[in-house]
């Protein structure tokens, strides 16, 4: 498997794991708790951190097979299918920010308007490394 295709599971599954433990916990808090801020910062921070931690973690896994066994650089199908990944993750991320920037700050209050911008920011990354994914695969099955 090439190290942008594992990084693309890796990143994949991370995303869907780690936000979902994350608003599962935060809906779930109490709503007369008056340390609510704290508990909900503290439990982004949690969810952020991990998520830091499997990005780290998948780079120098990545950096040590590429040393150990000689991997091939990046070449520009890589780069066709980064880029593809990105143009069709862009319009999710615009999408969602045009959303949190013009229209929830009229009627929404501060949490949920920074969780539709962390929402926002992993749908996009999800569409990304998606289909990342998706040109791997079809690439390996032609």
């Amino acid at each position: 498997m090439l190290p942008k295709e594992r990084t693309a599971w890796v990143w994949f599954i991370c995303l869907l794991i780690v936000p979902t433990t994350y608003f599962v916990f935060v809906f779930n808090l109490p709503t007369t708790n008056n340390d609510l801020d704290l508990a909900r910062l503290k439990s982004l921070s949690v969810a952020l951190m991990a998520m830091a931690l499997v990005a780290i973690f998948i780079r120098i896994y990545n950096y040590k097979l590429r040393s150990q066994d000689g991997s091939p650089s990046i070449d520009e199908r890589d780069h066709l299918i980064e880029q593809t990944g990105v143009s069709k993750a862009y319009p999710t991320l615009i999408g969602g920010m045009i959303l949190v920037g013009f229209v929830m700050p009229f009627n929404s209050g501060k949490w949920q308007i920074i969780d539709t911008a962390f929402f926002s920011i992993v749908l996009a990354e999800l569409v990304h490394y998606g289909f990342v994914l998706r040109s791997y695969r079809a690439e390996n099955n032609a």
